[in-house]
């Protein structure tokens, strides 16, 4: 299947899906490529019987920009419940992905930066390229937004509360190396050709294995690094947060304090009560004023 912003191939149990928006340097979250979304995920499911395991790759230099920022240009309050479930399908869609019961790995042959990192996340595994120009991150805050396609409810759920607020709050971009070592890449290689030969041998080595087909916080075991809010520890330091956040940003920024909301309020609930309280917050400011201002 061949979509204006993404292939999808099934070959040997192995679907590779392939993005590569046409007449686009880069790869975006485009009102198209959240359609052709739709087609890909519908395609999974109907190949679920056939499937061994699902690679995440781009055929661009980077792997994914993000996301289509025009669209925000163009939001007004008024269409608040639109941009809601907008943000709801596309999350819907990388879940269908994420929960076949298969390994889904991301192979990162360049930049992931914002819903870019958000694609990254989908897969179990994240093989990435190392080099020093690769970069990383969400940097939504730096616009007046926050991360909406789960980065917040993700990053919060493998990092814990506190490690996470520098990547999230902060904007802090970071490295392959640097992402090695806090666990959110599990592989790196030298170069873009290593990746799907590296995708392939984990698949391979992810067979009956549940746990390598399942992101950590789907599995009944989890528990969240350094505790939820109800820890006494963790709650101490968040009573203090709102005010450090408010010294840096006078209160005239309110995406900082969203992000953090959302960071929280998450913490306390199931994942998928979690993510739509991301995208509540996220389709908030994408239809204020600071945002285009920004």
């Amino acid at each position: 299947m061949i979509t204006k912003t993404i292939r999808y191939e099934l070959a040997n149990g192995i679907a590779t899906i392939t993005f590569d928006e046409q007449g686009s340097p880069v790869n975006t979250m485009c009102l198209q490529w959240q359609d052709d979304l739709d087609a890909i995920a519908a395609q999974v499911v109907k190949d679920k019987a056939q499937l061994k395991g699902i690679v995440l790759a781009s055929a661009k230099s980077t792997f994914f920009a993000g996301a289509d920022l025009k669209g925000v240009m163009r939001s007004t309050a008024a269409d608040g419940p639109r941009v809601f479930t907008e943000i709801e399908r596309i999350k819907r869609n990388f879940r269908t992905i994420e929960t076949q019961g298969v390994p889904v790995v991301s192979c990162l042959n360049g930049a992931a930066l914002g819903g870019g990192w958000e694609v990254a996340l989908v897969g179990h595994h994240r093989i990435a390229v190392n080099h020093p120009k690769v970069q990383f991150g969400l940097p939504e805050i730096t616009l007046g937004l926050i991360p909406g396609g789960g980065g917040i409810t993700k990053m919060t759920r493998v990092l814990g509360l506190m490690a996470a607020q520098p990547y999230i709050l902060e904007s802090k971009l970071f490295g392959p190396e640097e992402a090695l070592k806090i666990g959110v890449v599990h592989e790196l290689v030298a170069t873009p050709e290593e990746l799907m030969p590296r995708a392939l041998a984990f698949i391979e080595s992810a067979q009956g294995k549940p746990e390598a087909c399942q992101h950590m916080w789907d599995r009944k075991d989890y528990k969240m690094p350094g505790g939820t809010p109800s820890n006494p520890k963790i709650a101490g330091m968040l009573s203090v947060a709102p005010a450090v956040l408010k010294q840096k940003t006078r209160g005239l920024y309110p995406a900082p304090e969203a992000a953090l909301a959302a960071m929280v309020e998450g913490a306390m609930v199931d994942f998928d009560t979690a993510m739509r309280v991301e995208s509540r917050y996220l389709a908030g400011l994408m239809t204020s004023g600071v945002a285009k201002n920004m």
